[in-house]
């Protein structure tokens, strides 16, 4: 499962803390379908 992390909108602030772009605060292992506004976009892969 993918998490906030895996998300183009997510930015990490601390290793336990992180923001996303359109829905604020979160933790970086949360995962992708407790998205409230379900946009989570996966980063290109490397």
């Amino acid at each position: 499962m993918p998490t906030c992390e895996d998300c183009i909108s997510y930015t990490p602030i601390t290793k336990e803390r992180g923001e996303c772009r359109i829905n604020g605060g979160t933790t970086p292992d949360r995962e992708s379908d407790r998205c409230p506004s379900r946009t989570f976009i996966p980063k290109p892969e490397k």
